[in-house]
């Protein structure tokens, strides 16, 4: 069973304190905290708890751009506003400025309920301005923990008052429902990360599999900062989808914003089982950063699905080079041909995101991996180091997500890297691990039948 709760939003301008909030409610350091301007841009849900009552928590982007003509912003804040159950309007200080006001306003249009809180250190006699908006507002300095126990007792009323049965459906973002517990320890959830380098579409794809507009797109490259994960269900499986920054090469880092996102993208990388790795075919080439990135990947032993989006703006005979140059490298991974702007073969990629998951918790008897060694080693001998064949005796599994065999044998410490390829290349053939990478680990004298 999915059970609804209410949406909390916090809406605020530039450094007012939005994602401190957001991790003190959330208890995690989920949303990235500095004094960069306008360095959230884009919106991140999680569970969240005051005492027994549990919400959704929200933590949005600056709208000091609300304004502006043709703003994203603004139209991913509307939203929100639309779909919130209880607002939080942070404020910097004593004074409203004309931002504010309009953000009010909206609020108010959507007969949304809204509360203000003015984040400032010390307390002070406030200005007229805000007893005339009828609107409740505390002071509270959210680095302050007394303020901060203050708070959770102001909301957990405010929370408390929202009854969760007569709210309208359109006001509960059930995408984003607090899942029963015992649903939560599942085994069959997937964490899967997009990739690749800035402008390649990622956030494009995102928006097309949850069919909302929840990442902002822009052409500008480095639009994505933050890590967004969103939970959607498909084949029976829980799959978080997390959207990263563009990852590009260090002496191409302009700024600390790009540095900070960046970090986040390689962090996200060892979080998660597979990673979507996206590829901008409108270039027409698979670079050397493309070769770096799914090198690290595979360095830290992740199952992989190529991606060449933008397929819309190339021919087919485009499609084919860039494939081809990609089997040069990585012959054993998965390559999709996609448009995710005009939806085309997203239907394939869930497919092979759970045939891969099906291959990575799968367990190999022991007897069919031998067949596969003594053929292998048959067909082409193990070199021979001081007079002596080198032997490999005995393999079996000891993980899986990621695959790990461990080989027992003799001399195994003077096997060759062009003899460990071989191996590699014939499992893989052998086994049909499409998307996976395997591992294997060689132990010197531990055959058990010995």
């Amino acid at each position: 069973m999915i059970l609804q709760y209410p949406n909390i939003t916090i809406l605020g301008d530039n450094n007012v304190g939005k994602s401190s909030l957001y991790n003190i409610l959330i208890k995690k350091n989920d949303s990235l905290v500095n004094k960069i301007p306008n360095f959230t841009i884009d919106t991140k849900y999680s569970n969240a708890k005051i005492k027994n009552l549990k919400f959704i928590c929200i933590d949005t982007v600056s709208y000091n751009k609300f304004n502006e003509k043709n703003s994203l912003i603004k139209e991913q804040i509307l939203l929100l506003i639309k779909k919130s159950s209880l607002i939080l309007l942070i404020i910097k200080g004593d004074k409203l400025n004309f931002i504010d006001y309009k953000i009010i306003d909206s609020i108010r249009k959507c007969g949304k309920k809204v509360i203000i809180i003015l984040n400032i250190k010390k307390k002070r006699f406030l200005d007229t301005e805000f007893y005339s908006l009828g609107i409740n507002f505390y002071q509270i300095d959210i680095t302050d923990n007394n303020d901060i126990i203050k708070l959770k007792k102001i909301l957990f009323s405010y929370i408390n008052k929202i009854s969760i049965n007569k709210l309208d459906k359109n006001q509960l973002y059930s995408k984003f429902c607090i899942k029963d517990k015992n649903k939560n320890k599942n085994k069959n959830n997937i964490k899967l990360a997009i990739i690749g380098m800035p402008n390649v579409g990622k956030s494009t794809l995102i928006n097309k599999f949850i069919k909302e507009k929840r990442v902002i797109i822009s052409d500008i490259p480095g639009t994505t900062r933050e890590s967004i994960a969103i939970s959607l269900n498909k084949f029976n499986k829980n799959i978080t989808i997390i959207d990263t920054a563009g990852i590009k090469k260090k002496n191409k880092i302009k700024n600390q914003i790009e540095k900070i996102s960046i970090l986040e993208s390689y962090k996200i990388i060892k979080k998660s089982n597979i990673i979507l790795y996206v590829i901008n075919g409108e270039k027409k080439i698979f670079c050397n950063q493309d070769i770096n990135t799914i090198n690290y990947i595979i360095s830290q032993k992740k199952s992989i699905i190529l991606i060449i989006n933008k397929i819309d703006l190339i021919k087919v005979k485009d499609i084919n080079l860039i494939k081809k140059l990609i089997k040069i490298k990585f012959k054993f991974f998965p390559i999709i041909s996609i448009s995710a702007k005009f939806t085309i073969n997203l239907t394939n990629i869930y497919k092979i995101i759970y045939k891969i998951y099906n291959i990575s918790i799968k367990i190999y008897n022991t007897s069919k991996l031998m067949k596969i060694l003594n053929l292998a080693t048959k067909l082409v001998l193990p070199p021979i180091y001081n007079g002596r064949r080198i032997r490999l005796k005995y393999i079996h599994q000891i993980n899986n997500t990621p695959l790990i065999f461990k080989i027992h044998g003799n001399q195994l410490t003077k096997l060759n890297n062009n003899y460990k390829r071989y191996l590699l290349n014939f499992f893989y053939k052998k086994l049909q691990c499409i998307g996976n990478v395997i591992n294997f680990k060689f132990q010197e004298n531990k055959n058990p039948y010995n």
